[in-house]
């Protein structure tokens, strides 16, 4: 074998052990982005129901206007938090 020869197979060598190891990484980026998906996907099950049991069960009659005021409030936050959630997911899965 020349030297030539055996100079290319040692390149050949460091280029896919470079590529194994960017496959490697690019591998646990994605285990890691689906386990985001998976987190922000039930992070927003848990708000939608929340925000669904608070439509079903309002507050009483005797709540004074600050609660109301703070209920819708919260309700609000909540549905901000849905739709920017649905956005990172719809991002993810575009990825």
């Amino acid at each position: 074998m020349s030297l030539l020869e055996d100079n290319s197979s040692k390149e050949d060598h460091l280029i896919i052990a470079r590529f194994e190891k960017t496959v490697a990484k690019l591998l646990q980026v994605h285990a890691n982005y689906q386990k985001k998906i998976l987190d922000l996907t039930e992070e927003n099950q848990i708000l939608k129901s929340s925000l669904e049991a608070s439509k079903r069960n309002p507050s009483g009659p005797t709540a004074n206007h600050h609660s109301l005021r703070l209920g819708h409030h919260l309700v609000h936050q909540i549905n901000q938090y849905i739709k920017e959630i649905d956005l990172c997911l719809a991002y993810f899965e575009q990825v």
